[in-house]
């Protein structure tokens, strides 16, 4: 520290004395060597100001070699010098620090459920909680990786000059596994799925285990592989797959969808929509109050009560496998042990028939229905002579209307899967059941025992016949 330089100075006339003082710079070094810090002390009088040379003289006195803000510091000083003011605290020599070195490594994305929360100030009451999922997901060809390169150490420098190791930073370094894809310095998922760490590897799980129940906690599953049920599915929260859904209980079924083969251990419970749209095989122990689809087969062990089983191949029963009530509809041809029970309840049976072409039917009779209203609507009220576009209006809805009449028509060629398709039941049928084979129609009048429903083509008709004969 430079010590104070005071002068007495008398003025003649009067009997006044005051002291000049010198400036002052005082420097901190900090414990690491990399920051100086100083305080400037203006000059009073006719005392020497602060100067850059003092200032260097300082340095020296200090060994200050490496990172002075010379710029910064000389700004100060004129500051100082002409405000009359003290600085304190201001940087004035700043170390260099190292650069650690770091390994190549990837560095994962890490993924967010896709929710969608309520809007500050709204009503959070209109918010349909369930439908939100909060599983967090990858898609196919997503980025869930990128390779950051190696970074080299670099060393650090005090301000004393003095030279500071860079060492090294330790990273994660997980490498790419399972349905990842690597393309330059990227990573893709070739598989939609869960995006998981194990083992030092980054990797997509496409089976999705949920141990718990489906529910608040979860949120409705959307997943794009297969899904394993543990627990249960609670009212209201949907399931979409994009592979297979397995579960190990009944299940409340609100809205169920999966690309390839549904099974449960337990049975089926609708519950609202109550929809289960497969496109493999459904297999469940029993069936209760919703509506079944699938493009291949359906197999239920014990009994369809008031279900509607639609089904592009068979639908089978187990050996005891009773239908009551509903409706089922298979291309392929039906296996059970009874339909319809001793009260006479309306069960109705269907073979040989495409649901999906059926719903299409449906949907154009619908839309046809609507144009020709329209239509007629518009004739009635058209004027002796209409504008243009009054004209135009008739003429695009009149052949709006002519289209789906041709697509009615090829739609109906295509609604009779397969004249061969046959209902069979190894038990009893009871009055009240009715039987359908492509569009030929049989009602059930009285008991019938193990009898195989055939449409006879010559006649056009259902017939049964039976089984006990053709053994």
């Amino acid at each position: 520290m430079l010590q104070l330089h005071f002068r007495q100075v008398s003025i003649t006339g009067e009997a006044l004395t005051f002291m000049e003082r010198d400036a002052l710079i005082e420097l901190t070094v900090s414990a690491d060597a990399m920051t100086v810090t100083g305080s400037f002390l203006p000059h009073s009088g006719n005392a020497r100001p602060l100067s850059m040379d003092y200032f260097d003289s300082m340095l020296d006195t200090y060994d200050i070699v490496h990172g002075v803000r010379m710029e910064e510091v000389s700004e100060v000083i004129f500051e100082v010098n002409t405000s009359h003011r003290l600085r304190e605290g201001v940087v004035v020599a700043q170390g260099t620090p190292p650069v650690a070195a770091r390994p190549a490594f990837y560095r994962v994305i890490e993924q967010t459920a896709r929710e969608s929360a309520p809007a500050a100030g709204s009503d959070s009451d209109r918010v349909d909680f369930k439908s939100i999922s909060r599983l967090p997901v990858v898609r196919k060809g997503q980025v869930i990786a990128r390779r950051v390169p190696e970074r080299p150490g670099i060393p650090g420098t005090t301000v004393r000059g003095e030279e500071i190791p860079p060492g090294a930073i330790p990273v994660e370094t997980l490498t790419p596994g399972k349905n990842t894809l690597i393309e330059g310095e990227a990573v893709f998922a070739s598989r939609g799925g869960q995006l998981q760490k194990k083992d030092n590897q980054f990797f997509v799980e496409d089976r999705l285990e949920i141990t718990g129940d489906v529910g608040f906690s979860t949120g409705s599953i959307e997943f794009p592989g297969d899904v394993v049920l543990k627990g249960e599915v609670q009212d209201g929260f949907h399931i979409w797959a994009g592979g297979s859904i397995t579960a190990a209980n009944t299940v409340d079924v609100s809205q169920i969808y999966c690309r390839k083969d549904f099974s449960a251990n337990g049975g089926l419970v609708g519950r609202g929509v109550a929809l289960l749209r497969c496109g493999g095989r459904v297999q469940a122990k029993f069936v209760e109050n919703c509506q079944v689809e699938s493009k291949t087969s359906i197999y239920i062990k014990q009994y369809c009560y008031q279900a509607r089983l639609n089904s592009l191949d068979r639908i089978a029963m187990g050996n005891r496998g009773r239908v009551v009530a509903g409706c089922i509809t298979a291309s392929g041809g039906v296996h059970c042990y009874n339909l319809g029970n001793k009260a006479g309840v309306a069960t109705l049976v269907r073979a040989g028939i495409n649901f999906i072409v059926e719903r299409k039917l449906d949907l154009c009779r619908q839309k046809l229905e609507s144009v020709s209203i329209r239509l007629n609507g518009l004739a009635r009220a058209l004027p002796e002579n209409p504008s243009d576009d009054q004209v135009d209006i008739v003429h695009r809805l009149e052949w709006m209307r002519s289209q789906l009449s041709i697509q009615m028509g090829d739609l109906t060629g295509d609604l009779d899967s397969d004249e061969n398709a046959q209902i069979v039941v190894d038990g009893e049928v009871f009055p009240g059941v009715q039987v359908q084979i492509c569009r030929a129609t049989l009602n059930v009048e009285q008991k019938m025992a193990r009898v195989r429903f055939v449409l006879d083509k010559q006649t056009g008709r259902v017939v049964a016949r039976d089984l006990r004969e053709e053994e």
